[in-house]
């Protein structure tokens, strides 16, 4: 019979810790959960959607806890059953959603041997065997209950909220037009309107043409181009022009050339590594989380859910090292002998940043993630800043005033092995004031303004960490929920509104901008920080948000017809042109 028992979160962790703790601990049962036990719901009498329930739904007191996960429900009762003497170990992941997922499994364990039987935390931030032990020597006596009530307030305030105002579009919409269910999230239609407003400001950007003088300019060390500066005339750019074209040489007036360092990266946090990988694969960052889970699980990483970009005191960095060249991946890069990382200021008390743990020898996505911890890791500790020289040169052209810019990396430093954002090289020769330098040729360049880009996936991240939305653990979710919902689709590494997203924000903006702008659902985020400061209670909490919300219901309600005449006709127009597109693919 177990003396204890250790429930983990997934079936991989599970079987790492029954691996490892089979060497420390003999009278141990592993198990795990598949995620969440149980879930949140609105009471039965709410299965009806109705547009008169919606003040009523919108209440503290409709949150009921239901089993979401039957099968691991009676396999876990059933498992206490068998060990009626054993003591439970929660093993769930070390965040506010593991934290939560292990009070599920508490409650279950409760019922059956009584309210306040003795349990344990185990917390680890990695599946090596030295981090499994450390964990299992130090077990902890209860739950870091703020965790556990910001998490299930999290969980209890998206669904009445998000219930509310998807049932309102929904029910309003169906009057003008047949659809489907049209959803409205705090975090969600925010972040939907960051694409929108960017959609919008490319569109009604209008190009001003310019032209410039651009000359290609031949020193004793070698040949360089240079240019003036814009001309919004076209004449003056002519005459600009001619001038260059009569001067067989020009004069240097100034040559700068300055070094500067040129940090190597931090180490790595979630929303930063999500950033970078969706940038170099061109993945979604909901994917890219996935994976990244995919390889802590497989014990290849650490656990990729952190805040923090500094290593705690005492951090064992060779042996990291060691696990990283067994995968061949520094063949001919310098290192230094000892370990010095360039430290962050973050540290959210929980995990170290994300680092590698074992050497992964596959390929694919999970290979290209991995290289990526990988070699940042090396790169953060390992390897010295890189010193870029930036060049800048003015030329006088017959009374025309030229420019010309370079630069170069005089210390590779980092950048021989993480190279993913290595700057583009382009040196000019060595100059010197007073030089004369040849016109080798001439040229009259027509441009024009440009709109700002549209937003890639790693830029909306980077906007909404800014602006306080979601966690790192939820903003990689948004994304990719907003094209399955069919607000966004994706054009390459870029993301585009729908007809349907843009006439979503602009029916709501005409309502009220505070459904689409994040200052609300930043104040319940601050709320959610007290909760795990335990300053507030989550009872509190949730009583506030509602509040915050409220207003923006009673908007809504009462322009709930004009919001469904908006959405009405983008819904038919779209699928007109969908109609339209299938007659003309037969007709062909």
């Amino acid at each position: 019979m177990a003396r204890y028992l250790v429930v983990a979160e997934k079936s991989s962790v599970a079987s790492s810790l029954r691996r490892i703790l089979s060497g420390v601990e003999r009278s141990v049962a592993v198990s795990h959960v598949r995620g969440h036990l149980m879930d949140l719901d609105l009471p039965p009498r709410f299965s009806r959607w109705r547009l008169e329930d919606l003040r009523e739904i919108f209440q503290p007191h409709n949150l009921r806890t239901v089993v979401s996960d039957h099968r691991s429900y009676r396999s876990l009762r059933r498992l206490i059953d068998d060990h009626p003497g054993a003591e439970l170990v929660i093993a769930t992941d070390n965040d506010p959603e593991g934290e939560l997922i292990g009070y599920e499994v508490l409650n279950i364990y409760w019922r059956l041997r009584g309210s306040g039987s003795e349990y344990w935390r185990m917390r680890f931030n990695s599946l090596e065997d030295e981090e499994i032990k450390r964990s299992w020597r130090s077990l902890e006596r209860g739950l870091n209950w703020g965790w556990v009530y910001k998490a299930d307030f999290r969980r209890g305030f998206d669904l009445l909220s998000g219930a509310v105002f998807t049932r309102l579009l929904t029910l309003n919409t169906r009057r003008f037009a047949t659809a489907g269910v049209l959803s409205w999230g705090p975090v969600q239609s925010p972040c939907l309107n960051f694409v929108v407003s960017r959609e919008k400001e490319i569109r009604s950007f209008r190009p001003t043409k310019y032209w410039y003088v651009s000359c290609l300019l031949r020193s004793r060390d070698g040949s360089f181009w240079a240019r003036s500066g814009q001309f919004w005339d076209r004449g003056a750019a002519e005459n600009a022009y001619r001038l260059a074209q009569g001067a067989s040489v020009g004069t240097v007036t100034s040559f700068q050339s300055l070094s500067a360092p040129v940090a190597r990266p931090l180490p790595a946090t979630t929303d930063s590594a999500l950033r970078d990988l969706a940038r170099i694969t061109g993945r979604s960052s909901y994917r890219l989380m996935q994976v990244l889970e995919e390889l802590y699980r497989g014990g290849y990483i650490s656990y990729p859910r952190t805040e923090t970009n500094r290593y705690p005191s005492g951090f064992d960095f060779d042996r990291r090292r060691r696990e990283v060249l067994k995968s061949g991946l520094i063949g001919g890069v310098v290192l230094l002998e000892l370990a010095l990382p360039r430290n962050g200021s973050k540290d959210d008390g929980a995990h170290p940043p994300i680092y590698p743990a074992a050497a992964y020898r596959g390929g694919g996505i999970m290979g290209a993630v991995w290289e990526y911890v990988a070699r940042r890791f090396i790169a953060n500790a390992y390897m010295r800043d890189a010193v870029l020289v930036e060049q800048r040169a003015e030329i006088d052209l017959s009374g025309l005033s030229l420019e010309a810019s370079g630069k170069y990396l005089e210390e590779e430093g980092f950048y021989a092995l993480f190279h993913y954002f290595r700057p583009r090289e382009e040196r000019l020769p060595a100059l010197s004031k007073g030089e004369t330098v040849a016109v080798a040729e001439v040229r009259l360049v027509e441009d024009e303004t440009r709109p700002p880009p549209r937003l890639s996936e790693a830029a909306l991240l980077k906007v909404m960490e800014r602006e306080g939305l979601g966690t790192d653990a939820t903003r990689p979710i948004y994304p990719t929920l907003l094209v399955k919902r069919g607000y966004l689709t994706r054009a390459g590494k870029t993301l585009r509104p729908t007809p349907l997203g843009e006439m979503l924000i602009d029916a709501l903006s005409e309502v009220d901008l505070r459904l689409v702008t994040p200052e609300t659902r930043r104040a319940v985020e601050n709320l959610m920080r007290e909760i795990e400061r335990q300053t507030i209670t989550k009872e509190e909490a949730l009583s506030r948000s509602i509040e915050l919300y409220k207003p923006t219901l009673e908007s809504c309600l009462k322009a709930g017809s004009r919001i469904g005449e908006l959405l009405g006709k983008s819904i038919t127009v779209t699928h007109e042109n969908a109609r339209s597109r299938r007659n003309t693919g037969r007709e062909r």
